[in-house]
């Protein structure tokens, strides 16, 4: 294994690479491209979980997570049914007064509808529904800063320095209006972390084996496709599959996730915001820039 180390100008200030093979001014040239067709930054971390080379860039730089933030409270969640706190069948009275804006179906539900909270949480995930999250933080703790620190308490346990959630969903009545939440929203993290986190789950060491490979498997059922997952070649390779979060808001599209065939593993975490490109057509720039990383890191790990 060897380093490649190079500079790039603008948002890519600087680029370390371990990449096998793997020709350096094609990579300057290509994330350079990137970063001018949605003209905002990006920060990118990945590693193969089969030969340890890794790509970072800008990895430990903050960046606003968006509906990427709703893993970390997955992941805090099932701790807290490991010890007992909170129970996956517990059951959860839907009400209007929870409801929020924005993706997912459970602000359609009718009022005093039941559901169990583990049905919740996978809602959180797959559909990325608001209402959900906000269901899932109240659980898990009693006053708003403590349902905060339990995520966060926990990803600093977990080694994250960096990730942060820093309120709930389209919510006035407990919105924090700190200097950190107006500049980042409802969370913070680096790509550094969620590589962290995301391998942490691989190797088992999130809670244990079991709850690791359960909050995998409900990655694996995320509905949205249209960034890391865009351009995967599923139909050459029949054994590939994603299992990821994406978070898409206004200048930013994210998307962090494990990829998985045959041909080895590796995880990732692509960030791009301050992209001048505001639409939310299938073709924006900054989702199709996400969608063309992901695809040359698949390229660039899956060498066989």
């Amino acid at each position: 294994m060897r380093k490649i180390f190079f500079l790039l100008p603008a948002a890519f200030t600087f680029v370390q690479a371990l990449v096998n093979a793997q020709n350096p001014a094609d990579w300057e040239t290509r994330i350079r491209g990137y970063a001018d067709e949605f003209g905002g930054r990006v920060g990118l971390a990945a590693k193969s979980l089969t030969t340890g080379e890794t790509i970072a860039v800008q990895a430990d730089t903050l960046f606003p997570t968006a509906s990427v933030i709703k893993l970390p409270v997955l992941v805090e969640l099932f701790h807290q049914f490991q010890e007992g706190k909170l129970k996956p069948e517990q059951p959860i009275s839907l009400s209007t007064e929870t409801s929020v804006p924005g993706d997912g179906v459970l602000r359609f539900f009718h009022q005093g509808q039941t559901l169990q909270l583990r049905d919740i949480a996978t809602l959180m995930i797959i559909l990325s529904d608001n209402t959900a999250t906000n269901y899932v933080i109240d659980q898990l703790g009693g006053a708003h800063d403590e349902k905060l620190e339990a995520v966060n308490n926990r990803m600093r346990a977990l080694g994250l320095k960096n990730t942060k959630l820093l309120n709930k969903l389209y919510s006035l009545k407990t919105k924090k209006n700190t200097e950190e939440a107006r500049r980042f929203g409802i969370g913070v993290s680096s790509p550094a972390d969620m590589v962290l986190l995301l391998e942490k789950l691989v190797r088992g060491e999130v809670v244990n084996k079991p709850v690791s490979d359960e909050i995998i498997a409900i990655l694996k059922n995320q509905m949205d496709k249209s960034q890391a997952a865009r351009f995967l070649p599923f139909a050459e390779d029949t054994t590939l599959w994603i299992a990821n979060k994406t978070g898409s808001l206004d200048d930013r599209k994210i998307d962090v996730g494990i990829v998985s065939s045959a041909k080895g593993s590796y995880v990732y975490a692509i960030f791009c915001d301050n992209s001048t490109d505001l639409g939310e057509q299938p073709d924006n720039m900054a989702t199709l820039a996400v969608a063309k990383i992901s695809r040359l890191l698949y390229e660039t790990f899956m060498k066989k």
